[in-house]
Parts: structure tokens; C-alpha cells; sequence
């Protein structure tokens, strides 16, 4: 009889402590491109980055077509791509933007996306970036 308390005790307390991992996760970084992590503005100034600079190299159906950009990074973390992108490019002039027009341009591919906009401008440092998941649109009905 003890032997099975203890086992319930156990299990009961392994429950509770993944319980309070979730809900930290969910505190800590339970935020996508789902919840409107850039704004309109910030769009706005990333497609004219876009249209002056990456549209050399890239057409914006690389990144909004189906199979394309976002679907490749399903599931990492923001930073992962804001990393790779204000590092490789633009691919003539590498680092050569400042962190807020990465943001920005990355800003304007979300909202191309159809990913929402919300109040504030994406932000730029790690530790933010890092907490922000990017997961595909909503598609209606889901």
C-alpha cells in the first residue's frame, strides 16, 4: 500500500510540474507571428526596403507562395531568421542594414504573409526574437 502512494504521490507531483512548465512556456514564450508582433507602420516601411533593395535578388513570391519561406522555418524561433537575414544579406552587401530595417523588411514578408499586424514595431534584440515562434497563417476555418 505505501509502495502505491508513493507512485501516485509521484506521478502527482511529475503532473503539477509539468503543469507549471506549460504555463510557463505559454508566460515566457507562448508568442507567434500569429499574435501581431510587428506594426502596420513598420510593414509599410519594410516593403519599401523590400521594393529598393531585396527586389534585386528576390521576388515576393519567394517568401508568400505556397511551399515557400515560412514553411521552411515552421516552428523556430524569430531569431533564427533575423539572424540568418540581417547576416547573409543583402547577398552584394551582407550586415550592411541596420537591425531595424531587417526587422522591417521581415515585418512587410509577414504581412504578406497575411500574418496580423499589432501596436508595436517587431523588435530587434535576441531575447525577444527568441521567445517569438513563427508558425504558419491561420487559414480560414482553422
Amino acid at each position: 500500500m505505501p509502495r502505491k502512494l508513493t507512485a501516485v504521490a509521484a506521478l502527482g507531483a511529475a503532473a503539477l510540474g509539468l503543469a507549471a512548465v506549460w504555463k510557463l512556456a505559454a508566460q515566457d514564450g507562448g508568442s507567434t507571428v500569429r499574435d501581431g508582433v510587428y506594426s502596420p507602420a513598420q510593414a509599410a516601411r519594410g516593403e519599401r526596403l523590400f521594393d529598393s533593395i531585396c527586389v534585386n535578388c528576390h521576388e515576393i513570391a519567394e517568401f508568400t507562395a505556397a511551399g515557400a519561406y515560412l514553411e521552411d522555418v515552421d516552428g523556430q524561433p524569430l531569431w533564427a531568421t533575423f539572424d540568418y537575414v540581417s547576416a547573409k544579406m543583402p547577398e552584394d552587401d551582407p550586415g550592411s542594414l541596420r537591425p531595424e530595417d531587417y526587422a522591417d523588411v521581415l515585418a512587410y514578408l509577414f504581412d504578406a504573409y497575411g500574418l496580423p499586424s499589432g501596436a508595436t514595431d517587431l523588435p530587434v534584440d535576441q531575447d525577444s526574437l527568441e521567445a517569438i515562434r513563427i508558425v504558419r497563417p491561420a487559414l480560414p476555418g482553422s
